[in-house]
């Protein structure tokens, strides 16, 4: 039979197990209650789905990324809407405004349902305990498989038509395909380039040439630094320009008044000629008087040669020998003495 002190021992292990066992349950239940928050106080909301895509009862709620809560129930409505009640944190809140909406969404593109609570502006007030939300709508997994596929289509036929462009360009079709396989084409263009290089290069050297003509113009000293530079040549040039301005003005007026001339001659010429009476019409238009000045004409020159035949005959007649001698003389002395005057002249 066992002794006083060996059923102590054993009482005594047994009470050390079961408390033992206690501290671990107490720790246990206090650590889940800790992970899943079942200590902290929550604020009750609501919000009506046409339909939550498998969204259950614990499924979490999450704000701008961060689990503010859980599902708590889901039931129908009369309309064949679905009802949800969801709990949120009291700390959170202050920073989930009235004007937020929910929709029904996916922890990850194929991960579990979840409530998404976004927008809210900062002055609108903040949510109370059964504030219902406005629901936002939402892309279904559904409609995001249906989009998908649609892209894969056309990311097919992307490829198929990059396939037919490359045999194509293989087959050396089209420009890029004639480019190539075509040797000569490429030549030429290989020669078009290196034409347009070389007028490049030509093109740089020109702007070279202009950038040191500039600086050599507007170089110290030089005329148009003067220019710009001269306080002094400035006005002179700007009175200079002034009088040449007026010197222009004035030969304009002059060319005008010579216009003006040449027409008022051209007038009185027209005039007399036109005019029979005046004596250059009379002249132009009267036979007669023409005829008369053809004679008198002739009886002019006529009596000059008489005259020189008298003058000549004066000449040899003895009573005017002397007089025409002596003459003769005295233009012979004044030749002789103007070439004694040339002879004694020093030749430079």
């Amino acid at each position: 039979m066992a002794t006083p002190e060996s059923s102590q021992k054993i009482a005594a292990k047994v009470g050390l197990f079961i408390l033992i066992g206690v501290i671990i349950l107490a720790a246990g239940i206090l650590t889940l209650g800790t992970m899943r928050k079942s200590f902290i106080k929550r604020i009750d909301a609501t919000a009506t789905f046409e339909s939550v895509n498998g969204l259950t009862k614990g499924n979490n709620v999450w704000f701008a990324g961060v689990k503010v809560g859980t599902v708590r129930e889901i039931a129908f409505t009369p309309d064949s809407k679905v009802k949800v009640l969801f709990s949120i944190e009291d700390t959170s809140q202050p920073f989930i405004k009235q004007d937020a909406t929910v929709r029904v969404s996916s922890d990850g593109l194929i991960g579990n349902p979840i409530i998404l609570i976004s927008g809210g502006s900062p002055n609108a007030k903040m949510i109370e305990n059964g504030f219902n939300f406005q629901i936002e709508p939402d892309v279904t997994q559904q409609e995001m498989l249906t989009t998908l596929q649609a892209n894969n289509k056309n990311i097919l036929a992307i490829t198929t038509d990059l396939k037919d462009i490359t045999a194509d360009i293989r087959a050396g079709q089209g420009s890029i395909g004639k480019l190539m396989k075509d040797e000569a084409l490429y030549a030429n263009i290989s020669k078009s380039m290196a034409t347009v290089e070389a007028a490049t290069r030509e093109l740089k050297k020109g702007a070279s040439n202009l950038v040191a003509l500039s600086n050599k113009l507007t170089a110290d000293g030089s005329f148009i630094n003067s220019i710009a530079t001269d306080k002094e040549m400035y006005p002179a040039i700007k009175t200079t320009i002034a009088s040449l301005q007026s010197t222009s003005e004035t030969l304009k007026e002059t060319t005008v008044s010579a216009k003006q001339m040449v027409n008022n001659l051209e007038q009185t010429t027209t005039t007399l000629v036109n005019n029979k009476k005046s004596p250059v019409g009379v002249l132009l238009h009267d036979e007669n008087a023409a005829n008369n000045i053809r004679e008198t004409i002739s009886n002019l020159e006529s009596s000059s040669e008489k005259l020189d035949q008298n003058l000549e005959a004066l000449k040899h007649n003895f009573l005017f020998r002397r007089y025409f001698r002596k003459q003769a003389k005295a233009e012979e002395k004044k030749k002789e003495e103007e070439q004694k005057t040339q002879s004694a002249t020093p030749q430079q």
